[in-house]
C-alpha cells in the first residue's frame, strides 16, 4: 500500500517534487489530504497550483467575474422549506444508537496508562502485577507489541508517533493498554503497572521554541522546535508603498477544546480476518482507510459503521488516534470484542484542539480610508506533533479586502503540549479576529465609521493572487444588513459616550468574514434507488454528526427527482460495506460534496425514468388511437351504439369522421348526442393529436410533485408510480463527480454585537447579536438557522471563558474537564440571536448553495471586541476576554 505524508507534502517542497505518479494518485484519495483540502484550502493551494494535474484536479477555466448563476424560474418544491431532521426522534429519545451505549456479549474494556511527563524516555515497563490480576485478559505495550506493528506510526514526522514511543513527547502519550472484564478492573490494573522514566527538557512556550537558541528535539533544520516556515505570499511592492498612518499590533488567541458531549469511544471485533468497527467518527471511509494502513490489511478487510447518532464532532473526530489502533490489535489478540471509552480528561488532553495563535500585524492606511499595505505574520502552536495551522489563517487576510501591497508569513511551532487539529472553522477565526481588529483600529485612527471603512475597501472580484473569481459574492449585502438590523447609524457613538447606568457603558461593534469552508470537494459520490412502488432510497457515505446532513441529502434527492419529500428515505447510519466515499463531514463541505453526489445520482435516475416515460406516453397515445368505432353504424344502428364501451365512446369523440359529421350534419348525429352526450364529452369534443404530437423525447419531459408531464403541454402527464411501476427492475442512479476548480469558493458573513460593559466588575453582557450569512441558497432554512445560532454560542465561549491551560513549570494540564474549562451555560448567552440569511446563488453550488457549518465561528470575537472598545475605549487583543484582562486594560484608560 502506497502511503504519502500529506503534511510533509505542503511543508516540504523537495519532498513534494520527489513523489511518483503512483504516490500522487494515492495522495488524491488519502483521507488526511482530502481533509486538508476541505478544511485548509489556502494551505494546499500552492501544491495544487504546481501538481494539480498529477492529483487529477482539472485546470481552472476562465469565467466572467460578473457571472450570476441562472435560477430556476419555477419555485422549489422541497429546497428552501424548513424540514425537521428525519432521524431527530433518535436524538431526543433513547431510540438513537449511540456508540457509547453499545454492548456485546463477552466484551472486554480497555484503559490506557499514559505518560505524566511532557517529554521523557521510557526506560522500562513492568506489567507483571497487572497481568496477575483477576479479570485482566491482556496488557499491550512496547515490549510485547507484535512485530508487524512496531514500525506503524500515525500522522506526520519527525518527531514520529509510533504506537508506543520510546521517547514520549506529550503528557498523555500511551505507555501500556489493559484489556479487562470491566472498566473498573482495567482502571485498577493500570495503577499496578510500574514504569521507569528519564525526564527530558520540554518546550512549553511557542515563542521560546521558535528562538535561535531553543532546544532541538529532533534533527531540525529550523530554529528550535519550529515545524515549518511557509513560503511567504507577497503581493505588490511592500517596501515602496507609503501610507498616511501605520498601525502595528500583536493579537493572540488561546488553545480551545471541542467539548463534545459524547466521549470518544469505539467497539471493535474481528469476524475471522475482517475487523468490524463502530466508532465516534466524522468520516467512516477515512477511518477504514486509516485502520487499513495501520493494521497492514486491505480496506475491504475493514468494515466501519458510523451509527448516525453522535454527541457532536467539530473536527477532532475526522480520523483515528493511537487508541483506536490499540483497540483493534487487542481485539485480534484476545479474540473478543473490545470497548474503548475515553475519560473526559483523555478527551481533553490526548485529542486535538484549535491551537494557540500569535499574530504580528502591520496595516498601512491613508486618511481617505484607502488601505495601502499589510504585513502579517502568524505563529501557531501545533503542540506535540507535526501539523500545519498558521498558514490556514491567511484566507481572510488575502481575500476580504483590497490590499495592493501585502506580505503574509506563517510559522508552525512544535511544543510538548496540546496537539492542534481541526476545530470548527480551524484557523479562520484567528485570521478574522486579527484582521478585523486591525480594521477597527485603522478606522479609529483616521476617524472613519468602521462600517463605511470596510465597505470602501471590500474585494468583490476574486482572489487577487490566483485570478480565480468569486461567484455572486454577498459580502456587501451581509455587512449592510448587519448594520441595518443592529441599527448602526443610530447607535454607533464615540467610546465611553453612552453610560446606561452608573459604571455601565453601551457599545456596538461589527465584523466581516470570508473563508473557504462550505465549498465542497472530492470525492463527491452517491446512489439513488427508485423502487417500483415510487419510493426512493438515498445511499450516501455522508456522515451525520448532528446538524442533519443526511436529511439534507434526502431533500436534494427529492428536489432533483421531482418527488415529494415523504417518498424519500435515507438511513441514519453509514456502513462502508454499502456506500461509496463522500469525504469527511468536515470543512462544512457535505452540502456540496455528499450533496453533489446525491444530486448527480438523482439526475442520473431521472434521465432513466424520463426515457421510459417518453416511450410510455407514445405507447399510450398509440393505444388510444387503436380504439376504432364504425361512425356510420353508430348513427344508423341504435343496438350497436348501445353496445359501445366508455373507451369506445372516448375514441369516437376524437374520431375525425365523427367530428366532421358533427360539423356538417348536426341533425344526423343529434339523436346519438341526445342519448350519449355525457359519454362523448359533448359539447367539447377533443381534438385528436397528430402523429407528430404523439412523438415525445425525454428532453421534452419533466417531473414535479410526483407527476411526469410534457413541459410544453402539462395536461399530458403520467404518475411517477405508473412509470416506475412499469419498469421491470428498480432504477439505480449513480454518480462519481469531480468538482471544478474555476471559482474561489468563498463563504461570506458579517456579525454585529451590542454590549454593556461594567467597569467596576469587568463584566461584559451581550444584549443584542446579529449574524448575517450569505449561504447561496438555503437548502433547509431550519437547519441553517440552527447552525448559525450554535456557531455564535460556541464562538462566544471562546470570546469570554474558554482556554486550555498548562502549568508553565511542569507542563501539566490545569483544566482538563468540563467544570474548569468553563464553557458558557444557557444563562451566559444572548436570549435571542438575530439570524439573517442572504441567498445569492453560487455557480458551483448544488441548487446554488454554499455550506454553513463553520463560518459562524469567526466573526463573534472581533465583533464583541470592537463593541467593548466602543463601550469603554480599551482594545482587547488577547482572547479570551476575561474579567481580569478587561480590568487590567481599564486601568490604562482611567
Amino acid at each position: 500500500m502506497v502511503k504519502v505524508d500529506a503534511i510533509r507534502v505542503v511543508q516540504d517542497p523537495a519532498y513534494a517534487a520527489s513523489l511518483t505518479d503512483a504516490q500522487w494518485q494515492a495522495l488524491s484519495s488519502d483521507p488526511t489530504w482530502n481533509e486538508m483540502v476541505g478544511e485548509s484550502e489556502e494551505i494546499v493551494a500552492p501544491v495544487v497550483a504546481l501538481f494539480g494535474a498529477k492529483l487529477g484536479i482539472p485546470a481552472p477555466r476562465a469565467v466572467p467575474t460578473a457571472t450570476v448563476p441562472p435560477t430556476d424560474s419555477q419555485p422549489f418544491q422541497v429546497i428552501g422549506k424548513p424540514v425537521a431532521r428525519l432521524h431527530g426522534i433518535g436524538v431526543v429519545t433513547d431510540q438513537g444508537q449511540y456508540t457509547q451505549n453499545m454492548r456485546m456479549p463477552g466484551m472486554l474494556h480497555t484503559r490506557t496508562l499514559r505518560s505524566p511527563h511532557p517529554r521523557a524516555t521510557v526506560l522500562s515497563v513492568d506489567t507483571s502485577k497487572a497481568e496477575k490480576m483477576s479479570g485482566v485478559v491482556a496488557v499491550l505495550h512496547r515490549g510485547n507489541l507484535p512485530e508487524e506493528y512496531r514500525d506503524v506510526k500515525l500522522g506526520s514526522g519527525p518527531p514520529d508517533r509510533f504506537l508506543f514511543n520510546e521517547e514520549v513527547f506529550e503528557i498523555g502519550s500511551p505507555v501500556a493498554v489493559v484489556a479487562a472484564e470491566s472498566e473498573h478492573i482495567a482502571d485498577e490494573a493500570i495503577h499496578q503497572i510500574e514504569v521507569e522514566y528519564e525526564t527530558l527538557p520540554a518546550t512549553l512556550d511557542m515563542m521560546e521554541g521558535s528562538s535561535f537558541s531553543a532546544l532541538k528535539q529532533w534533527d531540525n533544520k529550523e530554529n528550535g522546535t519550529i515545524i515549518a516556515v511557509a513560503s511567504p505570499l507577497v503581493r505588490g511592492d511592500l517596501l515602496g508603498s507609503r501610507a498616511d498612518i501605520n498601525i502595528e499590533e500583536v493579537l493572540t488567541r488561546s488553545t480551545e477544546q471541542h467539548l463534545a458531549l459524547e466521549l470518544t469511544n469505539s467497539l471493535m471485533y474481528w469476524e475471522q480476518n475482517r475487523l468490524i468497527v463502530y466508532y465516534t467518527n466524522q468520516h467512516a471511509h477515512g477511518t477504514r482507510a486509516d485502520l487499513s494502513q495501520a493494521l497492514k490489511i486491505p480496506e475491504n478487510y475493514v468494515r466501519v459503521v458510523q451509527t448516525g447518532f453522535m454527541g457532536s464532532g467539530y473536527g477532532y473526530r475526522s480520523g483515528i488516534d493511537l487508541s483506536e489502533v490499540h483497540t483493534a490489535i487487542l481485539a485480534r489478540m484476545t479474540g473478543r470484542p473490545i470497548k474503548t471509552m475515553y475519560t473526559r480528561e483523555e478527551d481533553f488532553v490526548t485529542r486535538t484542539h484549535r491551537p494557540e495563535f500569535r499574530n504580528e500585524m502591520k496595516l498601512g492606511v491613508n486618511r481617505d480610508g484607502t488601505i495601502q499595505s499589510g504585513e502579517f505574520h502568524v505563529y501557531a502552536n501545533v503542540g506535540a506533533h507535526r501539523d500545519s495551522k498558521a498558514q490556514g489563517s491567511w484566507f481572510n487576510m488575502q481575500n476580504l479586502y483590497k490590499i495592493p501591497n501585502l506580505k503574509l508569513e506563517a510559522t508552525d511551532v512544535f511544543t510538548n503540549s496540546y496537539k492542534s487539529g481541526y476545530y470548527r472553522c480551524v484557523s479562520h477565526p484567528n485570521g478574522t479576529f486579527a484582521l478585523e481588529m486591525m480594521m477597527e483600529k485603522a478606522a479609529d485612527a483616521i476617524g472613519m465609521d468602521p462600517v463605511e471603512f470596510r465597505l470602501k475597501n471590500l474585494n468583490e472580484e476574486g482572489n487577487p493572487d490566483t485570478g480565480k473569481p468569486f461567484s455572486n459574492p454577498g459580502i456587501r449585502e451581509c455587512i449592510e444588513k448587519a448594520a441595518e438590523r443592529i441599527d448602526w447609524k443610530a447607535k454607533w457613538h464615540a467610546p465611553r459616550a453612552q453610560e446606561v447606568s452608573p459604571g455601565v457603558f453601551h457599545g456596538i461593534g461589527l465584523a466581516a468574514h470570508a473563508c473557504s469552508h462550505g465549498a465542497g470537494g472530492d470525492p463527491a459520490t452517491g446512489q439513488v434507488i427508485v423502487n417500483q412502488d415510487g419510493s426512493v432510497q438515498c445511499v450516501s457515505g455522508c456522515t451525520e454528526i448532528g446538524p442533519g446532513q443526511r436529511t439534507q441529502m434526502a431533500m436534494i434527492a427529492a428536489e432533483a427527482l421531482g418527488v415529494p419529500m415523504n417518498r424519500v428515505s435515507i438511513t441514519a447510519y453509514v456502513d462502508t460495506d454499502n456506500t461509496t466515499d463522500t469525504g469527511g463531514t468536515n470543512g462544512s463541505r457535505q452540502t456540496n460534496t455528499g450533496g453533489r453526489g446525491i444530486y448527480e445520482a438523482a439526475m442520473d435516475a431521472k434521465r432513466q425514468i424520463l426515457d421510459f416515460a417518453a416511450r410510455k406516453i407514445v405507447e399510450e397515445a398509440g393505444e388510444s388511437d387503436q380504439v376504432k368505432v364504425d361512425v356510420i353504424r353508430v348513427v344508423q344502428d341504435p343496438a350497436y351504439a348501445a353496445s359501445l364501451t366508455d373507451a369506445q365512446w372516448q375514441g369516437l369523440a376524437s374520431d375525425p369522421m365523427w367530428n366532421q359529421m358533427v360539423g356538417e350534419s348536426a341533425e344526423t348525429v343529434a339523436p346519438v348526442v341526445a342519448l350519449y352526450g355525457a359519454k362523448l364529452g359533448i359539447p367539447a369534443p377533443r381534438e385528436v393529436p397528430s402523429a407528430q404530437e404523439t412523438q415525445v423525447t425525454p428532453e421534452q419531459l419533466d417531473i414535479k410533485n410526483g407527476e411526469i408531464f410534457v413541459k410544453a403541454d402539462p395536461s399530458r402527464k403520467l404518475s411517477f408510480e405508473a412509470v416506475v411501476g412499469s419498469i421491470p427492475v428498480s432504477i439505480l442512479g449513480r454518480a462519481i463527480y469531480r468538482q471544478d476548480s474555476d471559482w474561489q469558493r468563498t463563504a461570506w458573513a458579517s456579525h454585529a454585537a451590542e454590549v454593556e460593559v461594567d467597569i467596576g466588575t469587568g463584566t461584559v453582557l451581550v444584549t443584542n447579536f446579529v449574524a448575517v450569512h450569505d449561504v447561496g441558497q438555503a437548502i433547509n432554512p431550519f437547519a441553517v438557522e440552527q447552525q448559525i445560532e450554535g456557531g455564535v454560542v460556541m464562538a462566544l465561549g471562546a470570546v469570554f471563558t474558554e482556554e486550555m491551560l498548562i502549568d508553565k513549570g511542569t507542563g501539566l494540564p490545569l483544566n482538563p474537564n468540563m467544570l474548569d474549562y468553563k464553557a458558557l451555560s444557557i444563562l451566559d448567552v444572548p436570549d435571542t440571536i438575530d439570524v439573517v440569511i442572504v441567498e445569492r446563488p453560487k455557480a458551483y453550488g448544488v441548487f446554488g448553495a454554499h455550506g454553513i457549518g463553520e463560518p459562524p465561528m469567526a466573526p463573534p470575537a472581533p465583533a464583541v471586541a470592537a463593541a467593548i472598545h466602543n463601550a469603554v475605549g480599551v482594545w482587547m487583543q488577547h482572547m479570551p476576554v476575561t474579567r481580569e484582562k478587561l480590568l487590567a486594560e481599564l486601568k490604562n484608560v482611567r
